[in-house]
């Protein structure tokens, strides 16, 4: 097994901290998802997406940049506006375990696909960055049903609408 597939295996164990905070879980398991489970329903989401909408996207980099863009909360957790982590200390730590996994791999995209999803610099990272926010208000309907919590799914669509503006249909 490879140093870089130990790594990566972390995120399957690093569960998301907003659900944890907002005490919601699937009432069936009593988990909340994972930052591995995260980025797989992301992938498909965004295969969905680019197919239905015949997006013109580099469609191998949207897919990379998915599956990249949480790897730097493998060393840093799942920081979340409630721990009071400045931007750029978060962004700074992250970079560096970027740039640790990068020498653990033969794939250097890893840090320049990170840093374009970071700094929202093309239109496929504009595009990864608003699954982001979809996945995640599509997966606060999912917890919101199934706690009877309608008010959850609320929060998350109104803080998100702007950013998802263009996907609000794989919404309703």
């Amino acid at each position: 097994m490879t140093e870089l597939f130990k790594e990566i295996y972390k995120l399957k164990n690093l569960c998301r901290k907003g659900w944890i905070v907002r005490d919601v879980s699937d009432p069936n398991t009593k988990r909340v998802e994972s930052d591995a489970e995260h980025t797989f329903s992301m992938a498909v989401l965004a295969c969905e997406i680019m197919e239905r909408e015949h997006l013109k996207l580099d469609e191998a980099k949207v897919l990379k940049m998915i599956l990249f863009h949480e790897l730097g909360e493998i060393d840093v957790g799942d920081v979340t506006p409630i721990d009071h982590v400045p931007l750029e200390q978060k962004y700074c730590e992250e970079h560096k375990c970027i740039c640790r996994l990068s020498n653990l791999s033969s794939m250097p995209e890893i840090e320049s696909l990170w840093l374009e999803f970071e700094e929202n610099s093309s239109p496929e990272a504009r595009f990864v960055k608003a699954l982001d926010k979809l996945d995640c208000i599509l997966q606060s309907k999912i917890y919101a049903d199934l706690n009877n919590r309608p008010e959850l799914f609320e929060e998350f669509l109104n803080t998100s609408r702007e950013r998802v503006k263009d996907y609000i249909q794989y919404i309703e």
